[in-house]
């Protein structure tokens, strides 16, 4: 999702409000990009964050753009990596309820409760996607 290079074509000034948050048009966009690419079993990678010294704003954002569900974002300076790559890590909570939800699956069938909360095929395929992103997928 290249907010910068559809607001050039668009002939705008800037993808952003002065408080940094995306214009309509681009948070149109971004969601447009992540919708059609999901669709399409494609992977979706999110917009850069231009101001290169705000660190708080690309982790709000690069965290913003995995709850989402883009598989990367894109980055301009090498400072950026490291916050990006922790925003799409898993954190250990969710590592923990995910491990705790597919040993719970096995001796269940259809939706059930762990935790207090319903899990249902949908919320598997969540578990096994932090599992994946953490690089602790069982067999």
């Amino acid at each position: 999702m290249g907010a910068e290079d559809l607001l050039v074509s668009l002939g705008g000034s800037s993808s952003r409000f002065d408080g940094g948050t995306y214009r309509d048009y681009a948070r149109f966009a971004r969601s447009h990009v992540l919708l059609s690419a999901r669709a399409h079993d494609r992977v979706a990678i999110d917009a850069i964050h231009l101001d290169i010294a705000d660190v708080e704003g690309l982790h709000v954002e690069a965290h913003d753009a995995a709850s989402s569900g883009f598989s990367a974002t894109a980055c301009i300076h090498p400072s950026q990596v490291n916050v990006i790559r922790g925003a799409y890590r898993p954190t250990d909570d969710e590592i923990a309820w995910a491990s705790g939800v597919i040993r719970a699956a096995t001796n269940e069938r259809g939706a059930f409760l762990y935790d207090g909360r319903m899990v249902d095929a949908p919320l598997l395929r969540h578990a096994e996607q932090i599992l994946a992103n953490s690089g602790r997928l069982e067999d």
